[in-house]
């Protein structure tokens, strides 16, 4: 499969013998197949001569491309896996410290690190990957026009978050994350549960949200009024943020240069204090994936690669306002995914 030869050419070029993936979603991602293991051992072993295992329970079903190293609930699954391994081998930050402590127990001469090099290869999208991640993002970008219809006085954070997933239900495969509607102060938590409260004309109402397509995930954030902007310096800052942090996107620089570009907005405005999260995040057939647009990420950005550019202003007691995007890198920018309009935020009822 081709996204298992890109990691066995990340392998060779970084000169690790072997790469050991546990995460279900990514073992899909390697290998198209979804699992569900609970508590038994499941891993993907690629090498760098290019072979590969998949080692699984014999009561999961599996027929696919990638060879089975099969063990039963009667075999020590990590005994059996240990003699395929030598030298370096790259694990993934998901691999269950019960099995990882095992296996440094049984091959104690194994040089373990940390597998960032399957997060590079599950980062740079295939051009088919971007297509699906446009598709995503196209349906969500309707279902947001449909959201700002929905917004009325008097409505409760919870009655529109359940309007919103009622129309992922019926156009998609579903969230891809649980839908945030926060209304005036409570938006200033970034993470806010929707709840009983009732929207008042004026206040502001962050709404986050996404949707799957073909498998891949959607994600954006857009901040509406009714009647009127009542926090229109505010506003207006973390959308020249937004579109600082997109402007800034372009192959060879690190995730952090990007998030200073949007940070320095909101700092020179004099909101630094506010903006209390990082710029973004990947995406792709999970919601988060690496690598962070933040600060201390010093991670290269390469083309093919998508993630989030969602500045904020969260001031207790007040306000919270985030405008969210998705870009994927091109060879000398990005491409936006997203193209809901950001300067319609009024509604008027």
């Amino acid at each position: 499969m081709e996204s298992i030869s890109r990691l066995v050419t990340r392998l060779n070029q970084q000169g690790i013998d072997a790469a050991l993936v546990s995460d279900p979603n990514a073992i899909c991602y390697f290998t198209g197949t979804r699992f569900s293991p609970g508590e038994r051992l499941l891993a993907l072993l690629v090498k760098k001569d290019g072979s590969c295992q998949l080692c699984i329970n014999i009561l999961f079903p599996y027929a696919g491309d990638v060879p089975a190293l099969w063990y039963s609930d009667a075999q020590d699954g990590v005994e059996l896996l240990a003699k395929e391994l030598s030298g370096t081998l790259a694990v993934d930050k998901s691999f269950p410290a019960r099995f990882l402590l095992r296996l440094q127990a049984v091959k104690p001469e194994l040089k373990l690190i940390l597998g960032t090099v399957i997060d590079e290869v599950k980062a740079i999208k295939t051009p088919e990957e971007q297509e699906k991640m446009l598709r995503a993002s196209q349906v969500n970008d309707s279902v947001m026009a449909r959201v700002a219809e929905l917004i009325q006085p008097g409505k409760s954070e919870l009655q529109l978050q359940q309007e919103i997933d009622g129309i992922f239900r019926q156009v998609s495969q579903g969230n891809s994350f649980d839908t945030i509607v926060a209304y005036g102060d409570h938006a200033a938590d970034p993470h806010g549960v929707p709840g009983e409260r009732t929207l008042k004309a004026g206040e502001a109402v962050v709404v986050d949200m996404g949707c799957v397509v073909d498998g891949y995930c959607a994600d954006m954030t857009r901040t509406f009024f009714v009647g009127e902007n009542t926090e229109q310096e505010i506003y207006d800052t973390v959308l020249r943020a937004n579109l600082a942090g997109i402007a800034a996107v372009k192959p060879g620089i690190p995730f952090q240069e990007i998030d200073l570009a949007a940070r320095k907005i909101i700092e020179d405005a004099g909101y630094g204090e506010y903006f209390i999260h990082r710029l973004g995040h990947g995406i792709g057939m999970e919601v988060h994936e690496p690598f962070d647009v933040s600060a201390t990420d010093e991670v290269i950005v390469q083309e093919g690669m998508c993630f989030s550019i969602e500045p904020g202003i969260y001031i207790p007691g007040r306000v919270g306002i985030r405008i969210e995007d998705l870009v994927c890198v091109t060879k000398d920018g990005c491409r936006v995914l997203n193209a809901y309009p950001k300067n319609q935020e009024v509604l008027t009822r």
